[in-house]
């Protein structure tokens, strides 16, 4: 029977009850992280924890157990439910219940969910990922823009859009009109052997697999970060994605504009899989 981690103690899933007050559920009131299982462990985990725990400050979450329980929770998990190859977290922290928009408290309650995936190692897409713009609902830039909130609604709509268009993804604007991020993955593109991808200033979520690509060696591309407006990007010469579980997704089209390119996207793909 598969099991969670719910405040640092395994429980059966099934047995997990959460209360119809949790904030979680009423006013989205947490933070996730998603994070990749390769080879029974967690991938990148420093990077979803430094992130967890930042937004946490932010958002005044108090959280009293420390990284390494985090770690050691995670680590019991995975043997509890025997993933010892490829597979996916979940991390749950949010608000305990009490009050309405002000908070009775701010102690916070922790869930931690885990999937297996017979994918072990990233690969890339076969498929080009198919591009739309969304543009109906701006991201707003303020200090949460770049933390994973359970808020997620921005992104829902964009999915949403992009279904509704037939298109795999949409790209999402902020308020002052510059690309930001898709709906759930941070943005790149090439232009004259150099890697593009929006400032963290303009609003989209500081990426774990975003800061992965950022810190990479040897890669004999320039990797800037900008303000990036639509001609820019139709003008590139390779577009891809990136998430925590997917990894790199090159894109084949945004709206009419055709992209063939993958040359860096396999390469970046080849990188981060020498980093297990």
């Amino acid at each position: 029977m598969s099991k969670v981690i719910f405040n640092h103690k395994i429980i059966n899933k099934k047995d997990c009850k959460i209360s119809l007050e949790n904030r979680a559920f009423l006013y989205g009131d947490g933070l996730f992280e998603s994070v990749k299982i390769i080879n029974g462990k967690a991938f990148n985990l420093e990077a979803h924890l430094n992130r967890l725990f930042a937004g946490a400050l932010l958002m005044n979450l108090k959280i009293v157990a420390s990284k390494n329980d985090f770690r050691n929770d995670i680590e019991r998990l995975l043997i509890k439910n025997k993933i010892t190859k490829g597979g996916s977290l979940k991390i749950l922290l949010f608000r305990d219940e009490g009050g309405k928009y002000l908070p009775e408290n701010n102690q916070t309650s922790c869930l931690i969910i885990s999937k297996f995936s017979d994918k072990i190692l990233f690969t890339l897409n076969k498929k080009g990922v198919e591009l739309g713009l969304y543009k109906t609902q701006l991201k707003p830039i303020n200090k949460l823009s770049n933390y994973k909130t359970m808020s997620a609604l921005q992104s829902v709509m964009c999915s949403l859009d992009a279904n509704q268009k037939g298109k795999d993804d949409c790209l999402m604007f902020n308020t002052e009109n510059h690309i930001i991020e898709s709906a759930n993955s941070n943005i790149f593109y090439v232009k004259n052997n150099n890697i593009y991808t929006p400032k963290l200033s303009d609003g989209p979520v500081d990426g774990t697999m975003r800061n992965c690509i950022l810190r990479l060696k040897n890669l004999n591309y320039n990797i800037i970060e900008v303000k990036v407006k639509t001609e820019d990007i139709l003008k590139a010469d390779e577009v891809f994605l990136t998430n925590a579980l997917q990894g790199v997704k090159w894109v084949s089209q945004i709206e009419a504009q055709q992209f063939d390119s993958q040359k860096v996207s396999q390469l970046l793909v080849e990188k981060i899989n020498q980093l297990v």
